[in-house]
């Protein structure tokens, strides 16, 4: 009787610290990281008077320089899809105010985008900053090891708003070679709003 309770107890404890330790798995702690963690992280994008700031990041990458690029390569789709929904929405309002149809206001809507969507039509992106940690995760192996990446990017204001008039000038010259006034009109009328 007292060598069953003992293999019991024995049993007892091992299941029990076999299922504290499995608790662990999936845990996770930070061992390393590039400084003190900046507030931008938490900020996707931050708008301010003379620049607009764009937060890329990547987390679980397996190396920290691939992570860091494709942060980087996060920002810029950031801008660019904040840039287009701009562009878009901005021509696509002026246009129906300018009681266009809407064919003709999808149609130079997109010439507008896709003006924008091509990155080298956009300057002045700089990335001021970076922040990284390294991650340890316990596994049912033992431990892997992974990177949280951040990259933030930088436009001015005025490099911005270039990009948006080079969209808006896309429109323009669409319209011109469809002999279309109203878009014509509206596209000027768009520039000259950037412009003041």
């Amino acid at each position: 009787m007292k060598t069953l309770l003992n293999s019991l107890m024995a049993v007892l404890f091992l299941l029990i610290n076999g299922c504290s330790g499995s608790s662990e798995i999936g845990s996770e702690k930070t061992i390393d990281k590039s400084g003190s963690s900046p507030e931008w992280v938490l900020k996707p994008t931050t708008d301010e008077d003379d620049h607009i700031l764009v937060t890329g990041e990547i987390t679980q990458a397996k190396d920290r320089s691939f992570g860091m690029s494709q942060a980087y390569a996060d920002g810029l789709r950031k801008l660019m899809n904040m840039m287009q929904n701009r562009v878009k929405t901005q021509s696509s309002l002026a246009m129906s105010g300018n009681n266009m149809n809407e064919d003709d206001i999808g149609k130079f809507s997109e010439f507008a985008v896709g003006w924008v969507s091509d990155t080298k039509n956009i300057s002045g992106v700089k990335n001021p900053d970076l922040y990284w940690e390294k991650i340890e995760k316990k596994t049912a192996e033992g431990v892997t090891y992974y990177y949280n990446c951040y990259s933030q990017l930088s436009i001015s204001r005025i490099d911005y708003n270039k990009a948006l008039e080079g969209a808006f000038n896309e429109i323009k010259k669409q319209a011109v070679a469809e002999n279309n006034a109203k878009a014509e009109q509206t596209a000027k009328s768009l520039i000259n709003e950037l412009n003041k």
